[in-house]
């Protein structure tokens, strides 16, 4: 008998007695293969993944995960509507309004966070200390933005499309013009521009009102309706890399470094502090109801305001981008409270 049958084996009577749920699985069962993808190159921000499948517990869901990183060239939708992927990360809420209204099979299962880390950074003392004060400043904007979140500032702020610059994922151009303010993930562009010898102001875009779910988890229709089994041990086993990556990284870090090595200890504690400072993963909803937590009120407010902000036609069927189905299970999050204290003692109430 394999490890992984003798622990299921031991723990399931124990819990049995807690009304826990264990996957079943038995000798004459093969891990399921899967290949999943992340939405950028291996980092922090995906930590949770990178944990599950370094720390074995993809094995003890009865998953064989194959973990590979996107990038700029890598399109993870394509993929996974190819067929190439079982699962992907995509980057939030809008994207999956998008997949409806492209008509494409595409559903959300999970959302590994409760606050999108998109930011706008300003320098100090160029009255420029209120997100709200930026009529007639440069903006320095990437194209995703323009799709996305720009539209809601613009209807929120009164901002205008003059004031959008381009952004080459460079500081120069926002170091060198203190007027201007600037894109960036609270978890990367703010410690790059202090090592620069800058302090400047963050705006977390999610206190502010811009409130889609974020670093979503998502698969195929197909893939739910003929194998929900496979979804919910997926979905399980990637909540509980998260839990694990936040009571003890280590081995989630060195896979991390691993697979892109341009990842240092400092840039992974940075963005790790932030998530955590920040309530990235761990705030809202994640509090009561477990990391990758998802309700139906929260997708509809973020719809209507995408509507608002016209990004979207009221009458798009929006309900069909994700489900509930996999998430919020009291039973699940009270066994990884039980068993990843560390994890969640200090989460942010923000």
């Amino acid at each position: 008998m394999s490890t992984i049958y003798r622990i299921l084996a031991g723990l399931r009577p124990l819990a049995f007695a807690a009304g826990l749920a264990i996957p079943a699985m038995t000798p004459a069962m093969a891990a399921d293969k899967i290949v999943i993808y992340t939405n950028w190159f291996a980092e922090a921000e995906h930590g949770g993944i990178w944990q599950a499948k370094a720390a074995g517990i993809f094995e003890k869901y009865g998953i064989d995960a194959e973990v590979r990183q996107g990038g700029p060239q890598v399109n993870t939708s394509l993929i996974l509507l190819g067929g190439k992927a079982d699962f992907v990360m995509l980057h939030n809420s809008g994207e999956m309004f998008s997949a409806v209204k492209e008509r494409t099979p595409l559903v959300a299962v999970a959302s590994y966070y409760q606050k999108d880390p998109q930011a706008i950074l300003t320098h100090k003392g160029e009255d420029k200390d209120s997100l709200g004060n930026l009529k007639g400043s440069p903006v320095i904007l990437s194209q995703d933005a323009l799709n996305s979140w720009w539209p809601w500032l613009k209807s929120k702020y009164g901002y205008t499309d003059d004031q959008i610059r381009p952004y080459n994922f460079q500081m120069g151009a926002f170091l060198s013009n203190k007027k201007s303010a600037q894109q960036g993930y609270i978890t990367t562009e703010p410690s790059m521009v202090r090592k620069e010898g800058m302090d400047p102001n963050v705006f977390l875009l999610a206190d502010y009102g811009w409130n889609p779910y974020s670093a979503l988890l998502v698969t195929r229709q197909e893939t739910i309706d003929q194998k929900p089994d496979l979804v919910r041990r997926m979905t399980q086993a990637t909540l509980e890399g998260w839990y694990s990556y936040y009571q003890n990284g280590a081995a989630g870090n060195a896979l991390i470094k691993q697979t892109a090595p341009n990842n240092t200890d400092e840039v992974i504690t940075n963005a790790l502090d932030e998530m955590k400072r920040n309530g990235i993963v761990l705030s809202g909803e994640a509090l009561t109801l477990g990391i990758g937590a998802m309700t139906d009120a929260r997708w509809k407010e973020f719809f209507d305001s995408a509507v608002s902000a016209g990004l979207y036609e009221k009458d798009l069927n929006y309900k069909r981008a994700y489900t509930l189905k996999f998430v919020n299970d009291q039973d699940f999050f009270k066994s990884m409270q039980a068993k990843y204290p560390d994890a969640v003692k200090n989460a942010s109430a923000k």
